[in-house]
């Protein structure tokens, strides 16, 4: 009984030991607010987002954290809407002391998100939100963007249009920030694409709406031959239902953005994904762009516990990985000097390399894009081919 005794009194002793030395290999806590929406609408995103922010935050932690401080996200749940948003950042900042906001995903909630950050000299990295006013009339020094934004995603989708020689353009976006400045961006780039172009009806349904019948009926007797739109998530799933009774997607090609050729959806729809749609996507888990992609999707595809994984994830951890790209280059994580550091970087991502602009924040991320098409074998639609449009920054 003595020897069990000592053994497990050693036992405990090295136990002891194991978690003193674990606790002491970190000096301090750095801690991120984390913007998602995990309830509704948006968590068909929210929720991808998070694996790949968690993800990037372990490997940061088992790396030795940010500057030898350990990563500790404190997340809350958007609701899709700007007054949530706002508050949950506010109280992120004053109640729990964050260091950094990083997240988003619709552009009002993104520029709600920016707005409290001006405010109260936070950090904030916004990696979906893609409104063009973030880095333009909105920008200011805490706010900057790893994900695209509407004049690029415009530009990409006028030169898709064009190359399936488009003529007359049904143009539908939702009706707020991201819906109306993507149509802004639709517009300039027909304009140097297509300028044989002609915009005969511009739709404007609310975002949150579920029925577009009255919607359809009105493109349907426009004449279009194609049709331009940034309906998103579960916006696209309620308006292609509807409209295949009419046989839209017969008579009029589809030019989409708002990442409808990724999984989330193509996978989610499968057999009822329609024909004739070209969309887009920032990251495809069959498509290994860069080498470091296959290593990237195999852990996420272990993470997530299935091989046809996510597109957000990349976006929310490519995010996280330039916060701790410019910690290393700052030496430091003091705000400002996260800040000049992360102006002009440029680190390698799943999906390639990107550089954030030194004069608007923004970084070049660029989009895959292509027909969504049917496979043998496969439950659900696929790109092919996968063409890479990139982002050009000033």
């Amino acid at each position: 009984m003595k020897r069990i005794a000592t053994i497990l009194s050693l036992a405990a002793g090295t136990l002891a030991t194991c978690v003193a030395l674990t606790a002491s290999a970190f000096n301090g806590e750095f801690k991120i607010g984390v913007l998602y929406p995990i309830a509704g609408t948006g968590a068909v995103y929210g929720k991808p987002a998070m694996f790949g922010h968690n993800m990037a935050v372990d490997e940061v932690n088992a790396a030795g954290g940010i500057q030898g401080k350990k990563v500790v996200s404190f997340a809350r749940d958007t609701k899709l809407k700007p007054a949530a948003a706002a508050a949950a950042a506010k109280e992120l900042i004053t109640k729990d002391g964050v260091d950094v906001l990083i997240g988003g995903l619709s552009s009002a909630v993104g520029l709600a998100i920016s707005e409290v950050a001006r405010q109260e000299k936070v950090l904030y990295i916004a990696t979906i939100p893609k409104t063009i006013k973030m880095t333009t009339s909105k920008l200011h020094k805490y706010v900057f963007r790893t994900a695209s934004n509407t004049d690029f995603e415009g530009d990409a989708l006028a030169l898709v249009a064009a190359q399936l020689n488009v003529k007359k353009v049904c143009d539908i976006q939702l009706d707020y920030a991201y819906g109306h400045d993507l149509a802004d961006g639709v517009k300039a780039g027909l304009k140097r694409h297509a300028p044989q172009a002609k915009v005969v009806i511009s739709l404007r349904p609310k975002l949150g709406a579920t029925d577009y019948n009255a919607f359809i009926t009105q493109m349907m007797a426009a004449g279009c031959d194609v049709a331009i739109s940034g309906l998103w998530g579960s916006h696209f799933v309620n308006f292609a239902q509807q409209a295949k009774p009419f046989g839209l997607f017969k008579r009029i090609k589809y030019v989409t953005g708002g990442e409808i050729g990724s999984h989330e959806i193509a996978g989610k729809m499968g057999k009822d994904y329609p024909d004739n749609v070209w969309a887009n996507s920032y990251e495809l888990f069959y498509h290994h762009f860069v080498p470091a992609h296959i290593k990237f999707q195999k852990d996420l595809a272990k993470r997530s516990g299935t091989e046809q994984t996510a597109m957000w994830p990349a976006l929310s951890y490519t995010g996280v990985k330039f916060l701790v790209a410019a910690a290393a280059k700052a030496g430091s994580t003091d705000t400002d000097a996260l800040i000049k550091a992360l102006e002009g970087l440029s680190i390698d991502t799943p999906v390639g390399r990107r550089t954030i602009n030194a004069k608007d924040h923004q970084a070049d991320m660029g989009e895959f894009y292509g027909p969504m098409v049917k496979k043998p074998g496969l439950p659900y639609r696929v790109m092919d081919p996968v063409t890479y449009i990139p982002a050009k920054i000033n």
